[in-house]
Protein backbone atom coordinates (compact mmCIF):
# COMPACT_ATOMS: atom_id res chain seq x y z
CA UNK A 1 0.00 0.00 0.00
CA UNK A 2 1.33 3.47 -1.05
CA UNK A 3 0.10 7.07 -0.08
CA UNK A 4 1.04 10.78 -1.81
CA UNK A 5 0.50 14.06 -0.91
CA UNK A 6 -1.15 15.60 -4.06
CA UNK A 7 -0.22 19.19 -2.89
CA UNK A 8 3.27 17.97 -2.89
CA UNK A 9 3.31 17.02 -6.81
CA UNK A 10 3.98 19.68 -9.37
CA UNK A 11 1.12 20.27 -11.27
CA UNK A 12 2.29 19.68 -14.51
CA UNK A 13 3.16 16.19 -13.61
CA UNK A 14 -0.52 15.43 -12.86
CA UNK A 15 -1.16 13.01 -15.59
CA UNK A 16 2.71 11.23 -16.13
CA UNK A 17 3.31 8.07 -14.03
CA UNK A 18 5.14 8.39 -11.00
CA UNK A 19 6.42 6.51 -8.52
CA UNK A 20 3.78 5.79 -5.50
CA UNK A 21 5.43 3.92 -2.21
CA UNK A 22 6.73 1.81 -4.52
CA UNK A 23 4.50 1.72 -7.17
CA UNK A 24 4.18 3.16 -10.65
CA UNK A 25 1.14 4.70 -11.15
CA UNK A 26 -1.11 6.72 -13.82
CA UNK A 27 -2.58 9.28 -11.37
CA UNK A 28 -4.89 10.59 -14.09
CA UNK A 29 -6.26 6.86 -14.20
CA UNK A 30 -5.61 5.66 -10.88
CA UNK A 31 -7.39 8.33 -9.10
CA UNK A 32 -9.72 9.74 -11.64
CA UNK A 33 -8.57 12.85 -11.24
CA UNK A 34 -8.48 15.81 -13.90
CA UNK A 35 -5.30 17.19 -14.19
CA UNK A 36 -6.62 20.70 -13.05
CA UNK A 37 -9.19 22.04 -10.83
CA UNK A 38 -9.60 24.91 -8.47
CA UNK A 39 -11.49 25.86 -5.15
CA UNK A 40 -13.04 28.68 -4.24
CA UNK A 41 -12.75 29.29 -0.58
CA UNK A 42 -16.34 30.87 1.32
CA UNK A 43 -18.28 30.90 -2.16
CA UNK A 44 -21.27 31.32 0.84
CA UNK A 45 -21.32 31.94 4.96
CA UNK A 46 -22.95 29.75 7.00
CA UNK A 47 -24.58 31.80 10.03
CA UNK A 48 -22.41 32.28 13.25
CA UNK A 49 -20.69 29.44 14.32
CA UNK A 50 -22.69 27.23 12.22
CA UNK A 51 -21.50 24.33 10.49
CA UNK A 52 -23.30 22.33 7.74
CA UNK A 53 -23.51 18.41 9.10
CA UNK A 54 -25.29 17.68 5.99
CA UNK A 55 -26.23 19.04 2.78
CA UNK A 56 -28.10 17.96 -0.19
CA UNK A 57 -29.51 19.37 -3.63
CA UNK A 58 -32.66 21.27 -2.56
CA UNK A 59 -35.59 19.23 -4.58
CA UNK A 60 -38.27 21.92 -4.03
CA UNK A 61 -36.35 25.01 -4.89
CA UNK A 62 -34.31 24.31 -8.00
CA UNK A 63 -30.59 26.03 -7.97
CA UNK A 64 -30.76 25.53 -3.99
CA UNK A 65 -28.53 23.63 -1.27
CA UNK A 66 -30.48 21.95 1.58
CA UNK A 67 -28.12 21.95 4.74
CA UNK A 68 -28.89 21.30 8.87
CA UNK A 69 -26.76 22.64 11.19
CA UNK A 70 -27.64 20.50 14.11
CA UNK A 71 -30.57 22.88 15.12
CA UNK A 72 -32.30 24.11 11.86
CA UNK A 73 -32.59 23.18 8.33
CA UNK A 74 -31.84 25.99 5.70
CA UNK A 75 -31.68 26.39 2.33
CA UNK A 76 -29.25 28.70 0.03
CA UNK A 77 -28.28 29.71 -3.44
CA UNK A 78 -25.24 31.54 -2.29
CA UNK A 79 -26.35 35.03 -2.12
CA UNK A 80 -30.37 33.90 -0.08
CA UNK A 81 -30.30 31.94 2.82
CA UNK A 82 -33.82 30.45 3.86
CA UNK A 83 -34.33 28.88 7.69
CA UNK A 84 -37.02 26.19 6.44
CA UNK A 85 -37.74 25.04 9.68
CA UNK A 86 -36.13 25.55 13.64
CA UNK A 87 -36.37 22.50 15.46
CA UNK A 88 -34.47 23.38 17.96
CA UNK A 89 -36.81 26.25 18.83
CA UNK A 90 -40.47 25.30 18.09
CA UNK A 91 -39.66 21.42 18.45
CA UNK A 92 -37.40 20.92 21.04
CA UNK A 93 -35.52 18.79 18.32
CA UNK A 94 -32.10 18.66 16.66
CA UNK A 95 -30.70 17.67 13.48
CA UNK A 96 -28.25 15.98 11.97
CA UNK A 97 -28.05 13.82 9.08
CA UNK A 98 -30.91 13.57 6.85
CA UNK A 99 -32.68 12.33 3.51
CA UNK A 100 -35.54 13.65 1.32
CA UNK A 101 -37.89 10.83 0.68
CA UNK A 102 -40.41 13.15 -1.56
CA UNK A 103 -40.59 17.17 -2.36
CA UNK A 104 -41.97 17.86 0.72
CA UNK A 105 -40.87 15.08 3.16
CA UNK A 106 -37.73 14.77 5.06
CA UNK A 107 -36.81 12.01 7.53
CA UNK A 108 -34.29 13.13 9.48
CA UNK A 109 -31.97 12.06 12.90
CA UNK A 110 -32.86 13.64 16.02
CA UNK A 111 -29.64 12.91 17.76
CA UNK A 112 -30.82 14.82 21.40
CA UNK A 113 -33.59 12.85 21.96
CA UNK A 114 -32.25 9.62 19.64
CA UNK A 115 -35.15 9.00 17.49
CA UNK A 116 -35.68 9.42 13.70
CA UNK A 117 -38.38 12.11 12.69
CA UNK A 118 -40.36 13.22 9.66
CA UNK A 119 -40.78 16.76 8.67
CA UNK A 120 -43.31 17.49 5.67
CA UNK A 121 -42.56 20.99 4.56
CA UNK A 122 -45.38 22.28 3.32
CA UNK A 123 -47.39 21.63 7.06
CA UNK A 124 -44.03 22.54 8.73
CA UNK A 125 -45.02 20.11 11.21
CA UNK A 126 -42.73 17.38 12.29
CA UNK A 127 -44.18 13.59 13.38
CA UNK A 128 -42.14 10.76 15.07
CA UNK A 129 -40.83 8.59 12.66
CA UNK A 130 -39.11 5.48 14.47
CA UNK A 131 -37.58 5.20 17.82
CA UNK A 132 -39.37 6.72 20.98
CA UNK A 133 -38.05 10.43 20.78
CA UNK A 134 -38.38 10.03 24.44
CA UNK A 135 -35.63 7.33 26.02
CA UNK A 136 -32.74 5.85 24.76
CA UNK A 137 -31.44 2.45 24.43
CA UNK A 138 -30.60 -0.98 22.59
CA UNK A 139 -33.83 -2.34 21.07
CA UNK A 140 -35.25 -3.51 17.48
CA UNK A 141 -38.98 -4.12 16.19
CA UNK A 142 -41.73 -2.02 15.87
CA UNK A 143 -40.89 -0.26 19.19
CA UNK A 144 -37.45 0.45 18.51
CA UNK A 145 -35.02 2.12 20.69
CA UNK A 146 -32.22 4.16 19.42
CA UNK A 147 -28.87 5.97 21.12
CA UNK A 148 -27.41 8.84 19.25
CA UNK A 149 -28.10 7.56 16.13
CA UNK A 150 -25.98 10.23 13.68
CA UNK A 151 -26.79 9.63 9.98
CA UNK A 152 -29.75 8.50 7.71
CA UNK A 153 -29.70 7.23 3.77
CA UNK A 154 -31.95 5.98 1.64
CA UNK A 155 -31.56 2.30 -0.13
CA UNK A 156 -30.49 3.52 -3.69
CA UNK A 157 -32.58 -0.12 -4.85
CA UNK A 158 -35.02 -0.42 -2.22
CA UNK A 159 -36.75 3.25 -1.34
CA UNK A 160 -38.65 1.65 1.42
CA UNK A 161 -35.41 0.81 3.24
CA UNK A 162 -33.39 3.59 5.76
CA UNK A 163 -29.50 2.96 7.29
CA UNK A 164 -29.16 4.62 10.45
CA UNK A 165 -25.46 4.33 12.03
CA UNK A 166 -25.24 5.05 15.74
CA UNK A 167 -22.76 6.33 17.91
CA UNK A 168 -23.70 4.89 21.41
CA UNK A 169 -25.10 1.78 20.43
CA UNK A 170 -21.96 1.50 18.48
CA UNK A 171 -24.40 -0.31 15.71
CA UNK A 172 -25.94 0.12 12.51
CA UNK A 173 -29.69 -0.14 12.27
CA UNK A 174 -31.88 -0.67 9.18
CA UNK A 175 -35.60 0.69 9.51
CA UNK A 176 -38.16 -0.73 7.02
CA UNK A 177 -40.75 1.82 6.40
CA UNK A 178 -44.28 1.00 6.86
CA UNK A 179 -47.48 1.72 8.87
CA UNK A 180 -45.06 0.92 12.02
CA UNK A 181 -41.47 0.79 10.43
CA UNK A 182 -39.37 -2.00 12.11
CA UNK A 183 -35.50 -1.79 13.00
CA UNK A 184 -33.15 -4.70 12.55
CA UNK A 185 -29.51 -4.33 13.93
CA UNK A 186 -27.20 -5.42 10.52
CA UNK A 187 -23.85 -4.44 12.91
CA UNK A 188 -22.78 -4.45 16.50
CA UNK A 189 -19.71 -3.45 17.42
CA UNK A 190 -17.57 -3.54 20.69
CA UNK A 191 -15.60 -0.49 20.28
CA UNK A 192 -16.93 1.41 16.95
CA UNK A 193 -18.84 4.34 17.44
CA UNK A 194 -20.91 5.27 13.93
CA UNK A 195 -21.33 8.17 12.62
CA UNK A 196 -21.31 8.63 8.16
CA UNK A 197 -22.53 6.35 5.94
CA UNK A 198 -23.08 5.56 2.50
CA UNK A 199 -24.33 3.05 -0.05
CA UNK A 200 -22.42 2.14 -3.33
CA UNK A 201 -24.93 2.63 -6.60
CA UNK A 202 -25.67 -1.00 -7.06
CA UNK A 203 -26.94 -1.68 -3.79
CA UNK A 204 -24.79 -4.05 -2.53
CA UNK A 205 -22.09 -2.46 0.63
CA UNK A 206 -22.68 0.27 3.06
CA UNK A 207 -19.37 2.03 3.82
CA UNK A 208 -19.68 3.39 7.17
CA UNK A 209 -17.05 5.13 9.15
CA UNK A 210 -16.33 5.14 12.89
CA UNK A 211 -13.27 6.78 14.54
CA UNK A 212 -10.45 7.15 12.61
CA UNK A 213 -11.61 4.13 10.32
CA UNK A 214 -13.93 3.20 7.64
CA UNK A 215 -15.66 0.04 7.26
CA UNK A 216 -17.31 -1.71 4.10
CA UNK A 217 -20.67 -4.00 5.17
CA UNK A 218 -21.77 -6.64 2.53
CA UNK A 219 -26.02 -6.35 2.42
CA UNK A 220 -25.80 -10.08 0.55
CA UNK A 221 -23.63 -11.82 2.71
CA UNK A 222 -23.89 -9.86 5.91
CA UNK A 223 -20.37 -9.79 6.28
CA UNK A 224 -17.50 -6.62 7.09
CA UNK A 225 -14.27 -5.77 6.63
CA UNK A 226 -12.40 -2.80 7.68
CA UNK A 227 -11.23 -0.85 4.30
CA UNK A 228 -9.20 2.03 6.74
CA UNK A 229 -8.39 0.94 10.69
CA UNK A 230 -5.57 2.75 13.08
CA UNK A 231 -4.71 0.27 14.77
CA UNK A 232 -3.07 2.29 17.43
CA UNK A 233 -6.41 3.74 18.74
CA UNK A 234 -7.82 0.00 18.91
CA UNK A 235 -4.93 -1.83 20.61
CA UNK A 236 -6.63 -5.43 21.53
CA UNK A 237 -9.50 -5.40 19.05
CA UNK A 238 -9.43 -7.30 16.01
CA UNK A 239 -9.92 -5.10 12.57
CA UNK A 240 -10.84 -7.98 10.40
CA UNK A 241 -7.23 -7.13 8.90
CA UNK A 242 -8.05 -3.91 7.55
CA UNK A 243 -6.59 -3.07 4.00
CA UNK A 244 -4.78 0.12 4.61
CA UNK A 245 -3.91 0.39 7.91
CA UNK A 246 -2.74 3.62 10.37
CA UNK A 247 -4.39 6.09 8.45
CA UNK A 248 -6.29 8.77 10.39
CA UNK A 249 -9.68 9.30 9.05
CA UNK A 250 -11.80 11.97 10.98
CA UNK A 251 -14.70 11.02 12.61
CA UNK A 252 -17.03 13.60 11.41
CA UNK A 253 -15.91 12.63 7.50
CA UNK A 254 -18.84 12.27 5.22
CA UNK A 255 -18.33 9.64 2.49
CA UNK A 256 -18.60 9.78 -1.26
CA UNK A 257 -18.85 7.03 -3.76
CA UNK A 258 -17.38 7.10 -7.51
CA UNK A 259 -17.21 3.11 -9.03
CA UNK A 260 -13.71 2.17 -6.66
CA UNK A 261 -12.90 5.37 -5.50
CA UNK A 262 -13.66 6.27 -1.90
CA UNK A 263 -13.63 10.38 -1.19
CA UNK A 264 -13.61 11.15 2.72
CA UNK A 265 -11.76 13.75 5.11
CA UNK A 266 -8.43 13.41 6.58
CA UNK A 267 -8.38 16.34 9.12
CA UNK A 268 -8.04 19.37 6.60
CA UNK A 269 -7.99 17.56 3.73
CA UNK A 270 -9.91 15.23 1.33
CA UNK A 271 -8.18 11.55 1.35
CA UNK A 272 -8.79 9.43 -2.08
CA UNK A 273 -9.15 5.65 -1.58
CA UNK A 274 -8.91 3.79 -4.58
CA UNK A 275 -10.31 0.32 -4.10
CA UNK A 276 -8.49 -1.76 -6.76
CA UNK A 277 -4.81 -0.93 -5.38
CA UNK A 278 -5.34 0.05 -1.72
CA UNK A 279 -3.57 3.53 -2.66
CA UNK A 280 -4.25 6.70 -0.75
CA UNK A 281 -4.29 10.22 -1.51
CA UNK A 282 -4.74 13.47 -0.06
CA UNK A 283 -5.80 16.78 -1.58
CA UNK A 284 -5.12 20.23 -0.28
CA UNK A 285 -2.26 21.22 2.37
CA UNK A 286 -4.21 20.09 5.51
CA UNK A 287 -3.62 23.59 7.12
CA UNK A 288 -7.15 24.91 8.88
CA UNK A 289 -8.13 27.56 6.72
CA UNK A 290 -10.04 28.84 4.01
CA UNK A 291 -8.00 29.70 0.69
CA UNK A 292 -9.15 29.53 -2.95
CA UNK A 293 -6.75 27.91 -5.75
CA UNK A 294 -5.30 24.51 -7.05
CA UNK A 295 -4.45 21.48 -5.10
CA UNK A 296 -1.11 22.51 -3.94
CA UNK A 297 -2.32 26.09 -2.08
CA UNK A 298 -6.27 25.18 -0.68
CA UNK A 299 -7.19 24.96 2.40
CA UNK A 300 -10.35 23.12 4.39
CA UNK A 301 -11.55 24.04 7.84
CA UNK A 302 -12.92 21.63 9.44
CA UNK A 303 -14.80 19.60 6.82
CA UNK A 304 -17.64 17.55 7.29
CA UNK A 305 -20.24 17.11 4.10
CA UNK A 306 -20.16 16.78 0.56
CA UNK A 307 -22.62 17.19 -2.12
CA UNK A 308 -22.27 17.30 -5.56
CA UNK A 309 -24.70 19.87 -7.58
CA UNK A 310 -24.66 21.56 -11.17
CA UNK A 311 -21.47 20.13 -12.02
CA UNK A 312 -19.61 21.38 -8.76
CA UNK A 313 -18.82 19.50 -5.96
CA UNK A 314 -19.62 21.04 -2.11
CA UNK A 315 -17.72 21.04 0.63
CA UNK A 316 -19.73 22.20 3.93
CA UNK A 317 -16.99 23.50 6.11
CA UNK A 318 -17.11 25.38 9.76
CA UNK A 319 -19.02 28.66 8.81
CA UNK A 320 -18.41 28.08 5.06
CA UNK A 321 -19.28 26.30 2.06
CA UNK A 322 -16.35 26.31 -0.60
CA UNK A 323 -16.45 24.26 -4.27
CA UNK A 324 -14.40 22.32 -6.17
CA UNK A 325 -15.36 23.22 -9.94
CA UNK A 326 -14.37 20.77 -12.46
CA UNK A 327 -15.02 17.31 -10.50
CA UNK A 328 -18.93 16.35 -11.09
CA UNK A 329 -17.52 13.54 -14.16
CA UNK A 330 -15.13 11.89 -11.50
CA UNK A 331 -17.24 11.98 -8.31
CA UNK A 332 -20.67 10.92 -7.46
CA UNK A 333 -22.35 12.06 -4.43
CA UNK A 334 -24.49 9.54 -2.53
Amino acid sequence: MGSTDFHKLDLGVLCSRVDLGGKISDICNCCRLPSYFEMDSAIFTLPSGSLAYHMEKDQLIPGHILFSDCKTLRTTDGNNTIVVHDFWTIDHASILGFVQISIVEIIFVDNLYSCLRLFNRSQGKVYKFAGDCKDRGFRDGTNPLFYVPYNVIQDNQTPCLFYVPEYANRAVRMVTKSRMPHVTTLIRSDYKSYMYIAQDPHGTYLYINYHAGLERFNLITNTSIDIISDSRLYKGYTTNHAMINDINIRSYSDIVLQNDLVVMFDQNMLVLIDLTTNETYRVCTGVAGHRSGNISVCQLNQPHSLLEMDGNVYIGESGVVSVLRGMSTHFRVL
